[in-house]
């Protein structure tokens, strides 16, 4: 610990103004400063507006005598730690010497005296106090470090953690200006922190990447009391905050007086080696978070996924369990309908030549339900059905602009307006017929769905290694709870549909490994969509 003056000052108080001479000269022959004063009550204003680095103290003196002299130092904070050497003479009683050591007395010496004693015990008592003092504020700093540590590890917010490291550097050292540099992984500032103490004076420029390059090459704090830096700021401390390899971020702490020393830049480098470790404890929680956060996402994505997946598989299941039941029931239906239709145009045949009168509404009815039997009979069977050879490399806009042209009178018949955009796209793999089936189904669900007119969006593109249609019509939606059962066989929400036109066309792009989905919104419309791999991708 540096000493309060320098050279050291000397204080001496005795009523003999020889011994005073006397001593002022040894002191000053040996490099030390020295004032004189002759009595008690002089000694202790001299005491406490000079904070002398040792003081000689007679106990006989007129006022005070040296005793009350030494209680009242010692009761005063700012005297209190001032070593005091007792002078007295050889006839005083021994109960003197354990007086003056019991109120705070350093040490003692009887006149005569050598000047090789006094002055070494003048310079061990100032040694033993300054070593003292430096044990002191060693032990305040580990205790401030220590509440420090404690009120940083509290702290896992990344966010409000510089602002906290901030105020507790300004709160252990003396400073008008601090700043907290974090780095990203390039060394780049990526979120300053300033705080100052002053708001009339403005704070400097934050460090360029130069100085800051130059904090970083430093193993220990850079200390600075000349040639600062930072325009405006005398003394300062700068370190890098590093934890385990990685630069953290740069703490810089500055005053306009030159007041660093040494042993600032041992707080300081304890200080920033607990922000490093907050800063880095700050950041593995945010990753941890962020990461927990992102797997919960991932795990409700897979989840997702694999709802969508078992659907799938109970709907491929489905599928082809229906197809072959499908396939049975179509032809044990398919062998009796013929004969019935058969024998009924012969029943009426005779009817009519015997000129019979019977219901002509009621046999019109009964053929009307033979054709829809026979209808869903075939739709079966093209179920079922193999696709064969007829799969090959297809332009799917021009199918799609097939259909609009086949269709377009109708659509303008029922007040449909049709708007297509199909660009040039990547050709798919698969059957003219059965894709043409399937959008002329999509066209003429939509149709149905907008009674008194709307508009239908027919359109195309590429996505990746696929092409995706999308039929978006602005009619009545389809119902949240039946939209899961579009798909499925003989459902329909039409009054007089087969639910086949849906279920085989989903069948179908599934047999071109392909998908259909659908969106809703009751009473505003409803889009399909149709996923084809490209000719190239297609398995």
């Amino acid at each position: 610990m540096p000493l309060k003056h320098d050279p050291p000052l000397v204080l001496v108080a005795d009523d003999e103004v020889n011994t005073t001479v006397m001593l002022q000269h040894i002191f000053e022959r040996a490099g030390y400063g020295v004032e004189r004063v002759t009595n008690g009550v002089a000694a202790l204003d001299a005491a406490r507006q000079l904070l002398p680095d040792l003081i000689l103290l007679d106990i006989l003196m007129p006022g005070l005598n040296g005793f009350e002299v030494l209680r009242l130092l010692r009761e005063d904070e700012m005297t209190t730690s001032i070593p005091t050497i007792m002078i007295t003479a050889n006839a005083r009683e021994p109960a003197d010497v354990a007086r003056g050591m019991n109120l705070g007395a350093d040490d003692y010496l009887y006149k005569p005296f050598a000047p090789q004693e006094l002055l070494a015990r003048a310079q061990s008592k100032i040694r033993a106090r300054q070593l003292e003092d430096a044990l002191q504020r060693r032990g305040r700093e580990l205790e401030a470090l220590l509440e420090a540590s404690e009120k940083l590890n509290q702290h896992l917010e990344l966010s409000e953690l510089p602002d906290l490291i901030l105020q507790l550097v300004q709160k252990l050292l003396p400073a008008d200006f601090s700043a907290l540099l974090r780095l990203d992984e390039d060394g780049a500032v990526i979120d300053p922190h300033v705080l100052t103490q002053d708001s009339q004076h403005e704070p400097p420029a934050l460090p360029t990447r130069d100085i800051i390059n130059r904090i970083r090459a430093n193993t220990r704090p850079l200390l600075w009391t000349v040639e600062s830096p930072l325009r405006g700021y005398e003394s300062g401390l700068a370190t890098v905050l590093n934890h385990g390899g990685h630069d953290l971020g740069i703490l810089v702490l500055a005053t306009r007086e030159p007041v660093y020393e040494e042993r600032h830049r041992r707080l300081f480098e304890g200080i920033a080696r607990q922000a490093s470790l907050a800063l880095r404890n700050a950041q593995l929680y945010e990753i941890q978070a962020n990461y927990a956060l992102h797997l919960e996402d991932m795990v409700a994505e897979r989840t997702t996924e694999l709802e969508s997946a078992q659907k799938l598989l109970i709907r491929s299941e489905k599928l082809a369990s229906i197809g072959h039941l499908g396939a049975s029931i179509a032809h044990e239906i398919n062998n009796p309908l013929m004969p019935i239709r058969n024998l009924l145009d012969e029943i009426v045949d005779d009817l009519e030549q015997q000129d019979v009168n019977f219901d002509r509404k009621a046999i019109q009815i009964i053929r009307e339900s033979l054709e829809r039997i026979r209808g869903i009979v075939s739709r079966l069977l093209e179920f079922a059905r193999d696709s064969g050879p007829d799969m090959q490399a297809l332009d799917v806009s021009s199918i799609l602009e097939g259909v609009i042209t086949l269709n377009r009178k109708f659509f303008q018949h029922e007040r449909i307006e049709v708007q297509a955009d199909l660009p040039t796209m990547p050709l798919v793999y698969g059957s003219k017929d059965q894709l043409e089936q399937v959008f002329m189904n999509l066209a003429l669900n939509a149709q149905a769905a907008m009674e008194g007119g709307g508009t239908l969006k027919i359109s195309a593109h590429s996505e990746e290694d696929k092409v995706v249609v999308t039929f978006s019509d602005t009619g009545c939606g389809i119902p949240a709870a039946h939209i899961d059962r579009i798909f499925d066989p003989f459902y329909s929400t039409k009054p007089n549909g087969t639910g086949l036109g849906l279920f085989v066309s989903y069948g179908i792009i599934q047999g071109h490994h392909g998908s259909i989905e659908v969106t809703s919104q009751e009473g505003r419309g409803t889009t399909f969509q149709v996923h084809l791999p490209t000719h190239a991708n297609s398995a």
